[in-house]
């Protein structure tokens, strides 16, 4: 199962995340998942339920590669949505002072912005990155113009939340 997983997500990096979508004013989903994948800077690792996962999101910020830019636990079976989202929003609240966030994607909780579905639609994952990086792309981003399709609610599930909490120095 894992290493379908980890095919089926570079795929969906190469063949969604990476391309230029017309409803999202013609940026990618993800204007750096591309360039990330081809320098070999995703790593990915399954875990088997949410504790799991939260456990070893604890032991990645102590261990952290700055050479990875994202972190990718994959599920080994689909968690309860609930579950999920509450865990990683009490693991975000540790680590974020610690310039760690994780992002959660989950096939039943679907993530669209404009009409354009954003989910990876078959695995449950959850994407740990170094905080201050997705906020520094994020703010290059809102520069260039990428956030001008979203809605606010969009803006506040995905990106604003983040601003949040500034990591300790």
């Amino acid at each position: 199962m894992y290493r379908e997983a980890v095919d089926y997500l570079n795929k969906w990096i190469v063949d969604f995340v990476s391309k230029n979508h017309p409803d999202l004013g013609n940026f990618p989903p993800c204007p750096f998942a591309k360039q990330a994948m081809m320098e070999s800077k995703i790593s990915f690792q399954e875990v088997k339920d949410v504790k799991e996962c939260t456990d070893e999101i604890l032991r990645f910020t102590d261990i952290w590669n700055d050479n990875i830019d994202v972190h990718c636990f994959i599920f080994e079976t689909l968690p309860a949505t609930e579950e999920l989202v509450s865990e990683i929003e009490n693991v975000n609240s540790v680590i974020m002072p610690k310039d760690f966030v994780v992002l959660e994607d989950h096939p039943e909780i679907e993530e669209n912005i404009n009409g354009v579905i954003m989910n990876n639609g078959k695995y449950a994952i959850c994407l740990m990155q170094r905080l201050s990086k997705i906020q520094k792309f994020s703010n290059i981003l809102k520069r260039q113009g990428y956030y001008k399709v979203w809605t606010e609610e969009n803006l506040e599930e995905v990106v604003n939340w983040r601003s949040t909490i500034v990591p300790d120095s």
